[in-house]
């Protein structure tokens, strides 16, 4: 049997607002009601995770009140948690306030290690209408220094927005990244170790694979969205739970788990 290098919560897209009763006009149940019951799901986990992945959009408004509630739902999570900023985040105050520090920095990116396995976090929060995506030109030089050079070590990158086309064109259109066809052929060339592309932003499992790159994405804790073919407008998928997903990754392969849940 394969050796088990590191097991993660992928989740994303909480939305979490100041006020306690917002995003029930879009689910059963309001951002903070969902992101608490995600806590607890994690937290009730028959095993330990090495961290928790957050692919974006903390909150849903850039507001610093709606991060101190974050901080105080999210910062119950009994593990490390590595935060991507979406593109209805203020990445400065999600600094300042999630993680306590005093400068921010901008573009937020930034890698860590976790048992041997290099992690790459992006900042897709260039200039695009949003909720479209754009990673700056020196991000991707950026990454490049980062994957260019001579690494053996397994790696996974994360971000926010989705970077390929599938033909969907809510999607590919409305959601994307419009630079992700560069984003794309930097990543590739470090197809021999990267084990996977995390993000977020779609409100739904998606899982893409071209030229030997893994892309996938995992649920909100709030509502889901649908993407079918020829799909042009953002269509709720109200039969969808929310959820998150476990990954595993082993000497010879990625393995993910999506997990749903109910929030009471």
């Amino acid at each position: 049997m394969s050796q088990t290098l590191l097991t993660f919560v992928h989740i994303s897209d909480t939305h979490i607002s100041a006020d306690p009763e917002y995003g029930k006009q879009h689910a059963p149940h309001s951002t903070q009601q969902g992101a608490r019951a995600l806590v607890q799901q994690i937290n009730a986990l028959p095993f330990q995770p090495d961290f928790v992945l957050h692919t974006g959009d903390v909150a849903y408004d850039p507001d610093e009140g709606a991060y101190a509630v974050a901080r105080d739902i999210l910062g119950q999570i009994r593990y490390p948690v590595y935060y991507v900023a979406g593109n209805h985040d203020y990445p400065a105050a999600l600094q300042r306030v999630m993680l306590g520090r005093s400068e921010a920095a901008l573009p937020y990116h930034y890698e860590f290690e976790v048992n041997g396995v290099q992690v790459i976090c992006l900042d897709s929060n260039g200039p695009a209408e949003p909720p479209r995506g754009y990673v700056l030109e020196e991000q991707l030089d950026w990454l490049e220094d980062r994957i260019s050079a001579p690494d053996e070590r397994p790696l996974l990158v994360a971000i926010h927005h989705n970077a390929l086309p599938v033909d969907i064109p809510w999607l590919d259109d409305f959601m994307r990244i419009t630079n992700g066809e560069a984003l794309h052929a930097v990543l590739a060339k470090a197809r021999g170790r990267l084990r996977g592309v995390f993000f977020g932003h779609v409100h739904q499992n998606l899982t893409m694979f071209r030229d030997g790159v893994l892309y996938n994405s995992a649920l909100s804790s709030w509502n889901q969205f649908h993407a079918w073919p020829g799909q042009v407008d953002t269509i709720q998928d109200d039969a969808s739970s929310p959820g998150f997903s476990i990954v595993t990754l082993t000497r010879d392969q990625t393995y993910i788990r999506r997990c749903y849940f109910s929030v009471v």
